[in-house]
Formats: C-alpha cells, structure tokens, sequence
C-alpha cells in the first residue's frame, strides 16, 4: 500500500503540471491582487511565529524567494497558482481575509518539502558530478549526436574540448590557464610558447597554471530519463519545478543539448564546487555576455575574487553559456542561500560522509538519501 507522504507527493505533482497550459489570471488586476494576497498571507504566517515554519530552513522566505526569482510573467502566474491550490486559499480572496495559520501550517511544510525532496536536494546531490574525461582532439570521427548518450564520457570529452577553446584555455572566473594544456605547449615549443592571445607565458609564476574542469550550468542528471518508471517520474517533477523559474527552459538542455557549450563553464575546480553547489553565480551586466560573479560563500572561502565582473570570450565557431540558463542558475542560488535549504541540504548530504546517520535529536536522514538513490540522483558516493 502507498504510503501517505506518497499521496501527498502525487497530489502536489498532479497541481503542479506544466503541461497543462491555462490562463492562470484573466486580467492584470487579477494578477496584481494575487500577488498582493500573496503577500499578505506570507506576512500573517510569519507573525504567527509557527516553530515548524522555520526548522529546519526558513520555509516562508522559500516561498517567498521563489516567486521573487521567477524570470518571466507565466513562471510567476503558475508559481502563485501552484502554492494558493497547495496552502488551500483562493486566489481572489480579500486582502483583509484572515488566515488560519495554524490549520495550514502543515500545508506550507508539505509544499516546502516536495521542493526540497524533489529538485534542491537533488541539485546538491548531482553537484560537481560532470566527469573530466581528457578533451576530445580537433579531429573525431563524426558520430550521430542521437547516437551519443547526454552525460557520455564522447559527449563531455567534446564538451571540455569546444569549452577551453572558447574560453582560451582560461577559467572563465579566475583566468587561470589550463595546466596539461600549457605543458603541452611548452614540451613542444619551449620556453617561446604562448597563450591563446599569442602573449608569451610567464613560466616563473607559480600561479598561472591550474587543472581546468568543464562545469555543467544545469547537471546533465535533470535530462537522464532512461531507467526505471520512478526515475523518469522523479526527472519530470524536477523540470516542472525548474519552470517555477523560467517557463520552458528545459528546453535549452533537452537530450543532447544538455551537453552543449550552452550549458557548459570552463572553471576551476575550486570554482567548480562551488559554482556546482550554488553558492557561486553568474549575474547579467551590462553588455551582452558581460556578467557579475559573485558567491554567497565568506570571501575567506570563496574562489572568487570579489568584487569581479567578466566579459566571457567569444567564439566564431562555439556557443557562449547561455543567459537564461546562468539566470536560472542564480536564482537557485538565491532562493538556496536566503531561505538556509543550501545548508540544510548540505547536512542532509553530508550523511553520506557519517557513519552514524542519526542525529542527537532521534531523527534520521536515511529515508531521504535512500530515495535520492531509488529516483536515480544519487550514486552513493558523496562528491
């Protein structure tokens, strides 16, 4: 027999539908009362100061910052429709309407955990999992791109190799250069070798050179379907979530294309873990491919140099990262860092590094890890 956390599960992804594509408000005004309902109800829940809103992340400000982040106008109508018919609240109710906080308490912790259950924790599960394979040469025998797997070991080696070309063989964050690449050059031409740039390398820093790794903006996990019935239901829930952000945008990284310079930043490996983990990110400014990168980490942790703003190089022949992937991308993080679920999540992982997975208060995360594993997100090894 189904359990009912299950029931609850598959009553919120029935609501949650994104293929079902209805007019969600049939004028502005509709619109703008929602929102403003919106947050009315927000503030009465958090005046009531209910202990299980706030453990064991700040549920409201989730709520909150997910509609704050969403990118375009029919994300943000589908968000509000999906959180009203969850918490059970019609959406052209009065603004003066009183909430019974306490009834729907239990609601908002439904709603806040199938978000973390079934696209957060599964984002800081797949972090950094994009393999190193060594770049593919300039030269590869054409394969059908239907013939190739996403994630394949083919499809990343040619990945890394288009994204250190385009990127001159530098860290799009640091501007390191690539390590293997420079001792290769200078194997072949000695001391007189150069960079992409034709500037001669300075072969007495000690910190111009480092490992580069290709770092996937979106993990290719949110586009593996094959296996089992629950790892393809657990994939469809993940990227209708994902449209809470931006309606559609899962079609940039649909099969294939999910292996894409579109999708792909050469970095670090520090930067990678933490661009990976969605405490680093990329934000538009400015002129087209010019970005502001910053990181929610404290400076003493981060790779990034704050404050930094990049102008990405740009290829003839290769796609630049694209600019609503690297939104979505900040958004995550933003909704991750303001409500505390990246920490959460991050304790729940840091499980699979314990031997005793259970806390001083009695409770376990167990059950949790276990379904990462069955729903495909997990492979058991902690990053």
């Amino acid at each position: 027999m189904a359990s009912p956390l299950h029931h609850r599960q598959a009553s919120l992804a029935v609501i949650l539908d994104f293929t079902i594509r209805e007019v969600v408000f049939a004028s502005d005004a509709a619109r703008s009362h929602a929102r403003a309902l919106f947050a009315v109800v927000l503030q009465q829940f958090e005046a009531a100061e209910i202990k299980q809103l706030s453990v064991p992340f700040r549920r409201i400000e989730m709520v909150r910052q997910i509609c704050q982040c969403s990118l375009n106008q029919q994300s943000s109508d589908a968000y509000l429709r999906f959180f009203f018919s969850t918490v059970g609240i019609d959406m052209a109710s009065a603004l003066a309407t009183s909430i019974d906080t306490a009834a729907r308490s239990d609601k908002i912790v439904q709603f806040t955990d199938y978000l973390i259950e079934n696209f957060f924790l599964p984002l800081k599960a797949c972090a950094v999992k994009t393999p190193q394979p060594t770049p593919a040469p300039l030269y590869i025998p054409t394969v059908p791109a239907e013939d190739v797997l996403p994630g394949s070991r083919a499809r990343v080696s040619t990945l890394r190799r288009d994204c250190l070309i385009r990127d001159k063989h530098r860290c799009m964050v640091t501007r390191k250069f690539d390590k293997q690449e420079a001792r290769r050059r200078h194997t072949e031409y000695g001391q007189s070798a150069v960079d992409d740039d034709g500037q001669v390398f300075n072969w007495t820093d000690g910190t111009a050179f480092q490992t580069l790794e290709v770092a996937h903006i979106l993990p290719h996990s949110l586009m593996n379907l094959e296996g089992s019935p629950q790892i393809t239901a657990a994939r469809k829930n993940a990227l209708d979530i994902l449209s809470m952000f931006d309606m559609d945008v899962h079609r940039l990284i649909t099969g294939t294309d999910i292996d894409r310079p579109t999708n792909a930043l050469t970095l670090t490996r520090e930067c990678h873990e933490e661009f990976g983990s969605f405490r680093m990110y990329f934000e538009a400014a400015g002129p087209s491919r010019t970005y502001r990168i910053a990181s929610y980490d404290l400076p003493a942790f981060s790779a990034v140099p704050q404050p930094l703003t990049r102008t990405l190089f740009q290829s003839p022949t290769i796609d630049s990262p694209h600019p609503r992937l690297l939104a979505v991308h900040a958004a995550i993080a933003t909704v991750l860092h303001m409500s505390a679920a990246g920490k959460y999540c991050d304790h729940i992982l840091r499980d699979t590094e314990e031997s005793a997975l259970i806390e001083s208060d009695g409770t376990t995360n167990l059950g949790t890890l276990v379904a990462l594993r069955f729903n495909g997100w997990w492979d058991g090894v902690s990053a």
